[in-house]
């Protein structure tokens, strides 16, 4: 396909490193230094802007399958996405920030006031907060993703120094019934129970286990991480879209919620719009301020500020005070493995969303891309063709690819070496995002 995306920032530059080697990519930015800083990629770069329609004509708009709008303004991508549809772009994808433009972009009246359609609006925010949530839920998770319509739960545990597992043989450590161990990452990289050496596996401080389990064995294995009580307090560091929505998500279920935010003016929005919250106007980096507010008292700090650097130090203040679970929005990947190290449980980036949202358009409507780990890993639900020859559930396992359970007639079966796999079953894979096409092609075949 050809692909036009204007906006080569944090959203645009992840699609653009994602599907560069599957489509032919123009990039449209109005900064000159994008061609240096794209060089690497196979991918033509227009310098220009967004709503500028001669700088959409030397896009290619007009022969573009696809145009995508991942600038950092709303307005911009509403109006770059208009534009391209009426230059000729067969179809357009607008990325958003705030909750109304959905409502209104997805309202039909909308295309008939406009003369045209966006043909997908998406809110790449509001999936990294419903993300924040799930974690801030499963005291001791570093991720978490509900499963076959909340009859399976996906968790991620951390290994932690000086705790049950640190330097044990992972193959040999005891589960309760209804858990798979999925297999673990390492350095960023994926083993499944598939690999060659996971027998071998030594757990180091450090490596995350990935589970996936039945319902009723969620709860047995919470216990083996739990520590202390679990999550009645949460300080909100940023109180921008996405810090927003978590507080009101928290606040659904009852939680006692802090956001401190600079502006005074949204803090006064904050105020009307959360009453049950206690809203803060000052510094999240101010230690005197955030131990005044009890940072020290809360379960969970969640940092979303639009400024790595202020999300990284309010961070490193909370885990200095105590705090158990630390959230951490990060803009730039090469970012995040620096929140990791320095031991910031969940480093999140709204792109892993928004690379998902646009897979799901492209690819094909069998696979769907459920959730995206340590920025590559990927757990994909894949419904199984009427062309696919049965097998047992062993053969689809790889070193990268975990075949982790199936639905059929819903029923849901957690993995066993002997399960036939059978056309039309719903299949949950946990795979490495550079095999995953590779994966699903064998598979499905």
């Amino acid at each position: 396909m050809y692909i036009v995306i204007a906006g080569g920032g944090e959203v645009g530059g992840e699609l653009a490193r994602t599907l560069e080697k599957a489509h032919e990519v123009v990039i449209l930015d109005r900064n000159p230094q994008a061609k240096e800083r794209f060089a690497h990629l196979d991918v033509k770069v227009v310098v220009g802007g967004a709503t500028d329609p001669d700088a959409l004509r030397e896009a290619g708009v007009d022969r573009a399958d696809l145009f995508i709008a991942s600038t950092d303004s709303d307005e911009v991508n509403l109006l770059a996405s208009l534009l391209a549809k009426g230059l000729g772009a067969k179809e357009t994808l607008c990325f958003v920030g705030k909750g109304g433009y959905v409502e209104v972009l997805t309202d039909p009246r909308t295309a008939e006031i406009l003369g045209t359609r966006i043909d997908k609006v998406l809110w790449p925010q509001r999936a990294m907060a419903k993300e924040i949530v799930e974690v801030i839920l499963v005291p001791g998770a570093v991720d978490t993703e509900v499963l076959a319509e909340g009859r399976l739960r996906f968790v991620e545990y951390r290994v932690k120094e000086g705790g049950p597992y640190a330097h044990r043989l992972l193959s040999e450590l005891p589960w309760p019934e209804g858990v798979l161990v999925v297999g673990l990452v390492r350095d960023g990289a994926f083993w499944s129970f598939a690999h060659p050496e996971y027998p071998e596996v030594i757990l180091e401080p450090g490596d995350k286990i990935l589970f996936v389990t039945t319902l009723r064995a969620f709860p047995e294995l919470e216990a083996y991480f739990a520590t202390g009580r679990g999550v009645r307090r949460v300080m909100v560091i940023g109180g921008g879209n996405v810090g927003f929505m978590v507080a009101q998500e928290l606040l659904k279920r009852r939680l006692e919620v802090v956001i401190i935010e600079p502006s005074r003016e949204r803090c006064e929005w904050l105020s009307q719009e959360l009453p049950g919250a206690l809203i803060i106007q000052g510094d999240g980096t101010d230690l005197e301020l955030l131990e005044a507010e009890g940072l020290q008292e809360a379960d969970a700090v969640v940092a979303v500020t639009d400024n790595d650097e202020k999300n990284l130090l309010a961070s490193l203040l909370a885990k200095q005070l105590g705090v158990g679970k630390v959230i951490t929005r990060v803009s730039r990947s090469e970012t995040r493995r620096l929140f990791e190290q320095v031991g910031i449980d969940l480093p999140l980036t709204p792109r892993q969303a928004a690379v998902r949202a646009v897979l799901d358009y492209l690819g094909p409507e069998n696979v769907e891309h459920v959730s995206t780990m340590d920025e590559n890993i990927e757990l994909l639900e894949v419904e199984l063709p009427g062309s696919f020859r049965p097998k047992p559930l062993r053969a689809l396992a790889a070193p990268q690819v975990a075949p982790i359970a199936l639905e059929r007639d819903h029923r849901v079966m957690l993995y066993r070496e002997d399960l036939e796999v059978l056309p039309g079953d719903r299949l949950f894979l946990v795979v490495a995002r550079e095999v995953a096409d590779e994966a699903v092609a064998r598979i499905v075949g």
